[in-house]
């Protein structure tokens, strides 16, 4: 009975541990998500030697981006938008680039095309959506084409 009650005792306060480490894990993997989308993006544009825009297509949850190529390798005809989805609560927006339409471009060199001075692009996003602790972690992609995730130092 008493290895029971220690065994109780133990679940009971390891619980709100195991559920913060899964939200700060939502959190984390949108953002590594993000990241790779943007990252991909560059590539194509410097593999390509011409631009490649990700455009935020909802700001709303669930997150959706698209890459759009403005002329793809045949033997596709028609430019075909790849899309990520992230799931409805892992994370909602706090800033978006200042670019039109929360565009991110780059271009064929691999800097970013539509860079303002002289904040570079950056995207933020808490979560998980729906939780009494949001965590923010930024994703800041610098004019010379580096994407980079930024996370708090400390986590609620």
């Amino acid at each position: 009975m008493i290895v029971l009650a220690l065994m109780a005792m133990m679940a009971l306060i390891a619980t709100p541990w195991f559920i913060k480490l899964h939200q700060r894990n939502q959190i984390k993997s949108a953002a590594r998500e993000i990241q790779t989308t943007l990252l991909a993006a560059r590539m194509k544009a410097v593999r390509r030697n011409q631009q490649v825009s990700v455009v935020i297509a909802s700001v709303t949850p669930p997150i959706e981006f698209t890459t759009i190529e403005p002329n793809p390798p045949a033997p596709t005809p028609t430019p075909v938008p790849q899309q990520l989805v992230l799931p409805g609560r892992a994370a909602q927006f706090v800033a978006t680039p200042a670019a039109p339409g929360g565009t991110v471009t780059f271009g064929g060199d691999g800097r970013l095309a539509n860079f303002t001075n002289p904040t570079p692009a950056v995207i933020t996003v808490e979560g998980p959506v729906g939780s009494t602790r949001m965590n923010q972690i930024t994703i800041r992609t610098t004019s010379g084409g580096r994407v980079e995730i930024v996370t708090p130092t400390a986590w609620q």
